[in-house]
């Protein structure tokens, strides 16, 4: 079986990558992170890793070629569990069809997350402007939120770059989200400007429920001359209007200001948890987590940083509808290695058995 993987992957990288540049492709590890989280359960201290490593292999310009493999393991220490090399994603591109400012793609995999805000940072070089109340520090359990929806399948995609600031991106493919038979389209705009920044897409899916089921979101980042920032991420992941009222249980909805002085920040985060998530059913309909940051340095630039966050989660699936945690936290930036650190102590409702928690996170710069 290892075998016959193994010569999937090389015969990907062999049609993928033109034959001129096999020679001078490019090895990436664009991401190696590792997450411990320190948790009390039956009154035994228990451990789970959650790792990420991220292998790519890309070459040439005008035809390109990318490979992505992944390994991703929930609980390293669990040797019985099998965390085996992944394919994430292969694409080729097309740039500057007919002389245009356009890219052609074909793809298979993981492509896009949408509305994120990841995308000014991987494509304008802006700094993260995205916000951190996501992934696996604050949504260990259950569903992992980080944007809106995720372009996933196989199928094409056109980019139009109408200015250095302003790009539309077109998908049509088969979604992996929903299954073999389904297809999906979906429109992206981005706009990238000094102090304001916008992403926008919406999509559907055919043949699914009696009249499809549709999509869309919005990212919204501004920044002001006095220090302070506003993101929003508001948006529906799924709609079904045959079966699915429109209401606000729908809703995937963030809302974020920011308040920057000098070397000192105070973050304030509300999220509105959706009923649907990437296809799914998210079972936390009606909760609500509202988050206070006070941040000290920046993460992304600052040998030290820390601070200290303050957390009110509404539940409507737990038994503790309510609950209340005060969460210390430290960042250091070593030799290519970035260190971040944080307690999560469980204030309300009080029970020694689940007081503490806490993280452990290793990210590998490269």
């Amino acid at each position: 079986m290892k075998c016959r993987c193994v010569t999937f992957l090389l015969c990907l990288l062999i049609f993928f990558l033109p034959v001129p540049s096999l020679f001078s492709a490019d090895l990436l590890v664009p991401e190696m992170e590792l997450t411990t989280r320190g948790y009390i359960e039956n009154q035994t201290l228990n451990l789970a890793t959650l790792g990420t490593f991220d292998l790519l292999i890309a070459g040439g310009y005008k035809f390109g070629g990318r490979l992505a493999l992944n390994i991703e393991g929930e609980n390293l220490e669990d040797l019985t569990t099998d965390n085996p090399l992944n394919f994430e994603a292969a694409s080729i591109v097309l740039r500057d069809v007919f002389r245009l400012p356009m890219n052609i793609s074909y793809f298979i995999g993981r492509l896009d997350t949408l509305c994120n805000g990841d995308i000014f940072q991987e494509q304008y070089g802006t700094e993260q402007i995205g916000t951190r109340y996501r992934g696996y520090a604050y949504f260990p359990e259950g569903v992992r939120y980080d944007g809106i929806y995720d372009i996933a399948g196989t199928g094409m995609a056109l980019t139009a770059n109408f200015s250095d600031n302003f790009t539309t991106s077109a998908y049509i493919y088969q979604d992996a989200i929903f299954g073999t038979g389904i297809f999906s389209a979906d429109i992206r705009t981005v706009l990238n400007l000094e102090l304001f920044k916008l992403e926008a897409f919406i999509g559907s899916s055919f043949p699914v429920s009696n009249v499809g089921i549709y999509r869309g979101g919005l990212f919204l980042f501004y920044k002001t001359n006095t220090g302070g920032e506003f993101l929003t991420q508001i948006g529906i992941p799924k709609w079904d209007p045959w079966h699915d009222p429109f209401d606000i249980d729908l809703f995937y909805f963030l809302f974020e200001p920011r308040v920057k002085l000098n070397i000192f920040s105070i973050i304030l985060t509300l999220f509105w948890h959706p009923a649907f998530y990437m296809g799914t059913e998210t079972n936390e309909l009606g909760s609500v987590d509202i988050n206070v940051n006070f941040l000290i340095g920046n993460p992304e630039l600052s040998t030290f940083s820390g601070g200290l966050e303050n957390s009110l989660k509404f539940s409507t699936t737990s038994t503790e509808q309510f609950q209340t945690y005060i969460s210390p936290y430290f960042s250091a930036i070593t030799s290519g290695v970035i260190w971040n650190f944080k307690v999560n102590t469980k204030v309300f409702p009080y029970a020694l058995e689940d007081l503490f928690e806490f993280f452990v996170g290793v990210k590998a710069e490269f």
